[in-house]
């Protein structure tokens, strides 16, 4: 019973222990005993789901990726054309870097990331994350090239780090490899290639046996990562954060961590996953309400967890939401894989300055005074998606513009005027020509290496401004 009246205070259901002990005598509670454990089931649930949400997106997304080929395991599934109109994988693409991806299997041993030396000026980044959906690290990005050898372990290993090697813990069994190479164009694609080829991922075994010289599958046994469902559909949320706490974390965290014990009194654990079949029907109908007033919150999170200025929403706490486990379900749920703000940000609109939907029935214009450029210290790009978040074919097969792009114009001002629209403006204007759709249409600004003044709320982009 204490342990219960803890928890329930930690959720704030409760008032605290001293309090409830100095009321043993009050009037006795009008809840069956039946009530009593659907409401607690329905208390550690609600928090549970919150908390669990990026391992129940984390298990779709891994099991999709694998079977896609769109991600290697232990070692880097890479990609090296900019992606176009016709990728439909992945929605919200770039089209400014060339990638690799891989999900790193550390419960076995650890995986070496090695990083090559770049002599050219550059931008690569190898962004590493645990299955919390959280940044741990980022190899190279706006601290500029950082060559090397690189172990991830997991939360289990406690071996030796090879001499020269630079330690990178993952507090999950399973950590996230995403890495990208700056292409300014087609015709960057050769060189770019060839600074790809530089980046690798591998067992430590594999490394310690034949150094860089191997192989990289050309398939992957991922069968331990395709999750079946069989409890009933309410249950199911809980049934899938149960294989991703079974898959993803260590067994001591059954213990170690508080919030995986909290949830054994549900059903969940490492060792086990979620045994729905033990759990009475009054915790079955608690569980069920929680999963929907979960959704319910990390929806209304999200909804709220922008600033909006202008039509863009700027949301700041990708990779890095910590304890607020709500955030962290928020960012799971709609911006996986999200980089910390100062590495990239990602403000978007689907609205006009005047809050009106972007459609390609108009014309816009982006302009940026000469004192208003993005204050970043490597490069911004703003992308075209279509209602599905796509990028959209068109006649000159550009998906983005931004500092990078060939022959973009300056005025004699200083300034920069971006022209969203679906016809080309003309010769004149087809530099600095972004096409849209025929229909709705949303954009999104890619800020790599924002600095202090976008990070602070002190510079925010100008509202797409329709014209006649």
């Amino acid at each position: 019973m204490k342990g219960k009246i803890i928890a329930l205070c930690a959720l704030g259901l409760l008032p605290s222990l001293s309090a409830v002990q100095g009321q043993t005598n009050g009037p006795a509670s009008a809840m069956t005993s039946e009530q009593a454990r659907e409401e607690y089931a329905y208390a550690i649930g609600v928090k549970t789901a919150i908390w669990g949400r990026p391992f129940v997106d984390n298990v779709h997304t891994l099991a999709a990726a694998l079977n896609a080929g769109a991600v290697g395991l232990n070692y880097l599934r890479k990609f090296p054309d900019l992606k176009t109109a016709s990728d439909r994988f992945v929605n919200t693409p770039n089209n400014v870097s060339i990638d690799g991806y891989a999900c790193a299997d550390l419960a076995s041993e650890p995986v070496v990331v090695r990083v090559p030396p770049i002599t050219e000026n550059r931008w690569t980044i190898v962004q590493i994350g645990d299955y919390y959906d959280q940044v741990v690290y980022n190899i190279g990005g706006s601290k500029g090239a950082e060559p090397g050898l690189f172990l991830l372990t997991g939360p289990d290993y406690h071996g030796q780090v090879p001499a020269g090697m630079k330690e990178i813990r993952i507090r999950t069994k399973l950590a996230v490899i995403a890495n990208r190479v700056f292409v300014n164009g087609d015709t960057d694609l050769a060189p770019a290639r060839e600074v790809q080829q530089g980046f690798l991922a591998l067992p430590l075994s594999v490394f310690q046996k034949q150094g860089l010289r191997f192989e990289t599958p050309k398939q992957y046994d991922g069968a331990r990562f395709q999750f079946t469902p069989a409890a009933p559909e309410p249950l199911r949320l809980f049934e899938t954060l149960g294989f991703g706490m079974k898959s993803f974390l260590s067994l001591s965290d059954d213990f170690g961590d508080p919030d995986v014990a909290a949830a054994h009194r549900i059903g969940l654990s490492v060792a086990k996953g979620f045994q729905w079949q033990a759990l009475d029907e009054p915790t079955r109908r608690g569980l069920a309400r929680a999963a929907v007033t979960a959704q319910a919150i990390i929806d209304d999170t999200y909804a709220h967890a922008a600033e909006i200025v202008s039509g863009w929403r700027y949301t700041m706490g990708g990779g890095r939401a910590g304890f607020d486990y709500a955030m962290r379900a928020a960012f799971s749920a709609n911006l996986t894989g999200a980089n910390v703000p100062e590495e990239i940000l990602y403000p978007n609109t689907r609205v006009d300055d005047q809050g009106s939907p972007l459609s390609g029935t108009n014309r816009y214009v982006l302009r940026f005074d000469k004192d208003k450029l993005p204050p970043v210290s490597v490069f911004w790009n703003l992308n075209m998606y279509d209602e599905k978040e796509f990028f959209i074919e068109n006649e000159i097969k550009r998906y983005s513009i931004g500092s990078t792009t060939d022959g973009l114009k300056t005025a004699e001002d200083g300034s920069i005027t971006i022209y969203i629209q679906k016809n080309n403006p003309g010769a004149d204007k087809q530099s600095n020509w972004l096409p849209a759709p025929a229909n709705d249409f949303n954009l999104t600004m890619r800020l790599y290496g924002a600095q202090t003044p976008i990070l602070n709320g002190r510079y925010r982009l100008p509202g797409v401004r329709k014209v006649q």
